[in-house]
């Protein structure tokens, strides 16, 4: 049963499903006949659409047309080959090709070369990957070589899924493309800028986002990503990370925030990071045509600079509290003298209040009238950028003067430009009024001093002029036979008048020195014989006494020595004739040595023993100051004490130096060191022999007023056989000066009538026989002053009274030698030639014609033209410089057999120092000069000479 009731049901699930499908099939049968109906609706409609779609089309074609020409942009077709099969009119106005032009052309053939290529790849690339639109843009060149930028948005044109053609729309985007040159540089060039700047940058959008950031940002902040990864992130972000840099980030952001909501530029803002850098902050908001477009951060430390400047103000407050304590006042103007800033103690220096200063020209409300010229060249040098200090004169507010002592500086920017200055003034006006006081004391000094030399002038003569006489006729009283009780006599006399003569040489020797008026005269001399010949006066001296003089000499001195042999005689009679008064008996010994020699110059030092009394040693520091007397034996000797102050000057002034070593009972030794310089072998003082045999004189002049002088002088002459006249007065003198020729003229100072210097100018300056006749001055009087008067009215040399026979016998052969070798030298003969002096040449060279010839040379190669500068020194009046340069040449005219020339250069050069006219010294040039030029023929001549 359960069988047939299983089979039951699956027949009766079999009709059900049949009945299902029966039902399903109508349902599907009455689909399809819809679908039928509806598949012929629409083939009806699409008819009728194509039929619409055709004329639409046809009108859109003749839209296009229309569209196409109507264009301003290029429109055109390439083949897949790449030639143009349709262009517009457009293309004319472009480029300047006509459509006929174009078509069947190649597209390459209107690319610049360089960019051929890659828009054929582009084309290429664009088929390849079947990219329906794209935009590209390339340099055309136009018919008449211009190049045209062009931008197109090429279209593939396929057919059955295959390109057939490419349209494309371009237009001319030169100009575009020049200004994104234009900002492509300007971009490129700010970038760098802020991306170099030493300082940090951070430039963000309206949105905050960061558009350009430097590396000195991320460094001072510690960011550890690049500038290029934070472009375009959100600045928020930056900030989180840097805000912990500094001591208060929250204050730190919300400054921030309030600067970005305040939108203005605040620059210089300092802010201090956790690690104690202090930075300063610029913002700056960024707009565009008023439109908000985001902020600029920069950031700078200036931690050095502050710390500097913090120096400096605490700096500034320390020396202005010094400044203020050292009574120095500042004030600072501007450059048109305009009170910029007052300090305290200047006000209260010059009596006003800063208020009453500010803003005041300075030089019209406290500085005198007479000192503008003076504060106008100081601003001179503020504006030249200089500093100086000066003093000037100011005015008080209540009229009473203020002297100050000014250091004034510039004031600079930072570009480099002065702005003004400030001054420090320090109150000198006590000093002044000392000043004063002793400017007065010191011409009271000065009115006492002329009057002491006025005295000592004065008394030199009217004691040497009676001395004179006393001492010559004491001379001529020996010549005379006298008996021996009269030779007792004249002895006491010779050494009384001697040493009233030595007492007023010490007098005038020392006023000499105080006053500067010594100079060292530096020439060629034999030094063994100037301390034989001390040696032998002071043999003379001792005569029987039961004391020994040795002189002991160092085997490496030999020959001559260039030093002032005058002074050092004078020297070694000082120190010889101190051991002499002081000894008794045994010995007295000079020694001299080499020191040490250093180049060109060597030290010699000399040493003068004796076994005398000696001297105490406490009183060794006295007898080198003046007017000492040191008290030996009891017994203060006789004299002025002023010997050994008069050496130890005379040894100073010539660069050396004087010790003294004494034992008292057993003697002294004075010891002194002088520099002097070896004289070259070849050159070597002539010696003379002081005598009257030989000379020949045709006729003396003696001016002398005074009857024992005439007598003394006469006596002399006669004795020589030297002929003369006697003029009692100046204007004798003058009056027999023009009308015969004298060999020399003897000229006393002081006459009457007419003195020895209006006698010598006379003479020099008029028409007469003796205008070059050597005119020596005789005058009881030795101050310098008065040797340099003469020297300038023209007189050759000077003679003090008392003077020996000797020293007037040995003054005038000098110059009547002088003359004669002058006469020797240059000698006119009837073919007008010049003969040079043989015998002088043939003393300075002997056969040595090698060594003569290169002197010959070097003479007219080197120093020939050095004779040029002269004239051009004496019209500058440049007295100093024209004097070391007529002593430098003037013995280079000995040395080529120019003696006499030697001698008027050397009295050239005696004119320079005493009184330098520009007139006087050019007339006097202008004689040498054309002696000298007419000279060179003949140098050159002999030149030849030795060569051959």
């Amino acid at each position: 049963m359960e069988e047939i009731e299983l089979l039951k049901k699956q027949i009766e699930q079999e009709q059900e499903v049949r009945r299902k499908t029966q039902v399903l099939l109508q349902e599907k049968t009455m689909h399809l006949a819809l679908v039928e109906e509806q598949l012929r609706n629409l083939n009806a409609s699409l008819e009728r659409q194509i039929e619409e779609g055709n004329a639409a089309l046809k009108q859109s074609e003749n839209r296009y047309q229309q569209l196409v020409e109507s264009l301003k942009d290029i429109v055109y077709k390439i083949s897949p080959e790449g030639f143009f099969t349709f262009v517009n009119p457009v293309v004319e106005q472009v480029l300047g090709y006509k459509e006929n032009e174009i078509i069947g052309k190649h597209f390459t053939e209107l690319v610049l070369p360089e960019y051929r290529e890659a828009l054929t790849g582009f084309y290429w690339n664009m088929m390849k990957e079947k990219q329906g639109s794209t935009y590209t843009e390339f340099p055309a060149m136009a018919k008449d070589s211009r190049v045209v930028w062009i931008g197109q948005s090429v279209h593939l044109l396929k057919k059955d899924n295959r390109t057939v053609e490419l349209s494309a729309v371009a237009r001319d985007i030169t100009d575009k493309k020049n200004t994104e040159d234009i900002l492509r540089t300007t971009e490129g060039r700010l970038t760098a800028l802020i991306t170099n700047l030493q300082k940090a940058v951070l430039v963000e959008d309206e949105n905050r986002k960061v558009i350009l950031v430097n590396q000195l940002f991320c460094d001072f902040f510690g960011i550890s990503a690049t500038p290029d990864t934070l472009i375009g992130t959100n600045s928020f972000e930056s900030l989180e990370q840097i805000k912990f840099s500094f001591e208060d980030p929250e204050s730190f952001m919300s400054r921030m925030t309030e600067l970005i909501n305040n939108q203005k530029i605040v620059v210089e803002e300092k802010i201090t990071a956790v690690d104690g850098r202090i930075l300063e902050r610029d913002y700056i908001p960024i707009f565009q045509e008023g439109v908000y477009r985001g902020n600029l951060w920069e950031y700078a430390d200036i931690t050095q600079r502050h710390l500097s400047a913090e120096n400096i103000r605490k700096s500034e407050e320390k020396y202005r509290k010094i400044m203020d304590n050292m009574e120095l006042g500042l004030l600072e103007v501007d450059n048109d003298q305009r009170i910029v800033r007052a300090y305290d103690r200047f006000c209260k220096m010059i009596g006003y209040s800063e208020e009453e200063l500010v803003g005041k020209i300075a030089p019209e409300l406290f500085i005198s009238k007479d000192y503008e010229s003076i504060l106008n060249a100081e601003q001179e040098k503020r504006t030249q950028g200089r500093g100086s200090s000066y003093e000037m004169k100011l005015i008080r507010k209540d009229g009473s003067p203020l002297w100050a002592i000014i250091s004034g500086t510039p004031i600079i920017d930072e570009d480099g430009k002065t702005v003004g200055s400030i001054g420090l003034h320090y109150d000198i006006t006590e000093r002044k009024q000392l000043e004063q006081e002793l400017k007065q004391a010191k011409q009271i000094a000065e009115d006492a001093s002329h009057a002491e030399k006025q005295f000592l002038a004065n008394m030199s003569h009217e004691i040497r002029t009676p001395l004179n006489a006393i001492i010559g006729m004491t001379h001529l009283l020996f010549d005379t036979r006298p008996s021996q009780q009269q030779k007792e006599y004249l002895d006491i006399l010779k050494t009384t008048a001697d040493f009233l003569y030595g007492l007023i040489s010490n007098l005038l020797d020392m006023a000499k020195i105080e006053d500067g008026r010594v100079e060292v005269k530096k020439k060629s001399f034999d030094l063994i014989g100037v301390l034989r010949t001390t040696q032998q006066i002071f043999k003379i001296k001792l005569d029987n006494r039961p004391i020994k003089l040795n002189l002991m000499i160092d085997g490496q001195i030999e020959g001559n020595y260039i030093g002032d042999d005058l002074l050092l005689n004078q020297i070694l009679l000082n120190i010889v004739g101190n051991a002499e008064k002081f000894t008794e008996e045994g010995t007295i010994e000079i020694a001299v040595k080499v020191k040490k020699e250093e180049g060109e110059n060597i030290w010699l030092e000399f040493k003068v023993s004796d076994t005398g009394i000696g001297i105490p040693t406490e009183k060794l520091d006295l007898i080198f100051q003046k007017f000492e007397q040191v008290t030996l034996d009891g017994n203060k000797h006789r004299g002025t004490g002023l010997g050994l102050a008069i050496t130890k000057q005379l040894v100073e002034l010539q660069g050396g130096s004087i010790s003294v070593k004494s034992i008292e009972g057993q003697g002294s030794t004075f010891s002194f060191i002088l520099p002097f310089q070896k004289t070259p072998e070849g050159i070597n003082t002539i010696k003379k022999d002081i005598t009257a045999e030989g000379l020949k004189v045709t006729r003396i002049l003696v001016a002398e007023d005074n009857a024992m002088n005439q007598k003394y002088i006469s006596n002399l002459l006669n004795k020589w056989n030297f002929p003369f006249i006697i003029a009692p007065d100046g204007k004798k003198a003058v009056e027999l000066a023009q009308k015969q020729v004298f060999d020399i003229i003897l000229m006393d100072i002081q006459m009457p009538n007419m003195d020895g210097y209006e006698a010598t100018i006379n003479i020099r300056n008029t028409d007469n026989p003796n205008k070059k006749t050597p005119i020596i001055a005789l005058t009881a009087s030795a101050l310098v002053d008065q040797k340099n008067r003469a020297m300038a009215v023209g007189m050759n040399d000077f003679i003090s009274k008392p003077f020996t026979p000797n020293h007037l016998l040995g003054t005038i052969q000098e110059y009547l030698n002088a003359q004669k070798t002058s006469d020797k030298e240059v000698i006119t003969n009837t073919n007008g030639k010049i003969e040079l002096n043989r015998a002088f040449l043939n003393e300075l060279y002997g056969d040595d014609k090698e060594y003569a010839a290169d002197m010959f040379q070097t003479f007219l190669l080197e120093v020939i033209p050095d004779f040029s500068i002269l004239k051009d020194l004496i019209n500058n009046q440049n007295w100093d410089t024209l004097a070391k340069v007529v002593h430098k040449l003037k013995p280079t005219l000995a040395m080529v057999g120019l003696p006499a020339l030697e001698k008027e250069m050397l009295d050239f050069e005696e004119k320079i120092g005493v009184s330098p006219d520009k007139e006087v010294l050019g007339l006097i040039w202008n004689d040498i000069f054309a002696d000298i030029t007419q000279c060179i023929p003949i140098i050159e001549s002999e030149l030849a000479k030795l060569r051959t």
